[in-house]
């Protein structure tokens, strides 16, 4: 029982790189967004154990939150990939990962545990909604393509019509600042660990 929630990890890295493969091969994209809701499910269960059963481990807290990232920015990166997302929005969120990613885990091997915040709830949701949304709309696009010309070619222009806008843009906007803002306020709670970590750094250097 212990090892499930890990496990359930494992198991969602290696699925990862399944979801991106399916999600750039045309007409693969329904299994795409399949993947993605059973890797999200596999998210939800090991915490569920975690918390029901008290299951944690110094190895789990480190891995749990980097399997969310691998998965989560693997979608960001693809979407790039697609001319859908801006490549500078991703690249704010892999810095804030990263960031977060070292000061936390230099946190862990001092036995302190990071201060989080509300925010940082926010931006986890506002981003698998966002990539939730984006899969939708490229499964709906290639499955009705491929059965039904006319409405395929409907919703192709509904899409375009949504990237004219700027809908996603401005979505992934808002995606992009509450990551930005929530490292920040990261930073500013753990203002402590970060000048001890960055003393590390330099005399080490």
């Amino acid at each position: 029982m212990k090892s499930i929630p890990n496990i359930l990890t494992v198991i969602r890295i290696l699925m990862t790189p399944l979801f991106v493969i399916c999600l750039l091969e045309d007409g693969w994209q329904l299994y795409a967004v399949l993947i993605f809701g059973l890797a999200s499910l596999t998210d939800w269960y090991d915490g569920y154990l975690a918390r029901r059963y008290g299951i944690t481990s110094d190895w789990g807290k480190f891995l749990d939150p980097l399997a969310d990232k691998i998965l989560v920015l693997s979608a960001f990166f693809s979407f790039v990939y697609l001319g859908i997302v801006k490549l500078w929005m991703v690249m704010v969120i892999v810095m804030r990962d990263f960031i977060i990613t070292g000061l936390r885990s230099y946190n862990m091997r001092r036995g302190k545990p990071m201060i989080t915040n509300l925010l940082a709830k926010t931006k986890t949701f506002t981003q698998m909604t966002m990539i939730i949304v984006i899969l939708l709309f490229i499964a709906l696009k290639s499955l009705l393509t491929q059965f039904a010309m006319d409405v395929g070619r409907y919703i192709e222009k509904t899409v375009s019509v949504m990237l004219h806008y700027e809908i996603i843009y401005a979505g992934m906007l808002l995606v992009t600042v509450l990551t930005a803002v929530s490292g920040l306020i990261y930073l500013y709670q753990n203002r402590d660990s970060l000048r001890r970590l960055a003393s590390f750094v330099f005399k080490n250097s």
